[in-house]
């Protein structure tokens, strides 16, 4: 499990009967609005725009990427395949090809679609499916969710 907090510092957690520490990665002053944890790998989204990919057992940094213009608001993952969604308050939404290449064992990211909600605030967004194939969104004081096929 990991948890996360406003200053960006990250707690990985091994469960058994107790829940016991097992890393820290340090903060750098950016709220960590959204974690989630795949393979081994976590992707943490902050407060500035960026997607951070690290090494949950040893806390490395593997990639950094500027996915949005405003504060990340979701994440999500589709386990099956290694999608990664990422939704901003800049009404954007994008979906990332997460894979561990073989050769060198570090995560590749490969961006594989992106979608404007215009008009919309968003502030939550998930895949509606294990493999991907499309998502939902809401924003602030929308009485829907709004759903989309991914190509």
């Amino acid at each position: 499990m990991v948890t996360a907090d406003d200053s960006g510092l990250l707690c990985i957690w091994r469960s058994g009967p107790e829940f016991k520490l097992s890393t820290q990665i340090p903060g750098f002053g950016v709220p960590c609005t959204s974690v989630q944890l795949w393979q081994g790998t976590i992707a943490a989204g902050y407060g500035n725009g960026q997607v951070r990919l690290y090494e949950a057992s040893t806390g490395t940094l593997h990639i950094q990427i500027n996915a949005h213009a405003r504060a990340i608001c979701a994440l999500d993952l589709a386990p099956d395949v290694g999608k990664l969604l990422t939704a901003a308050e800049d009404t954007f939404v994008h979906i990332w090809k997460l894979s561990r290449s073989s050769e060198s064992g570090y995560i590749e990211v490969e961006h594989c679609h992106g979608e404007c909600v215009p008009d919309i605030q968003v502030c939550g967004a998930r895949f509606c499916d294990p493999s991907g194939n499309s998502f939902a969104v809401t924003g602030y004081d929308l009485a829907e969710i709004l759903r989309f096929s991914s190509m």
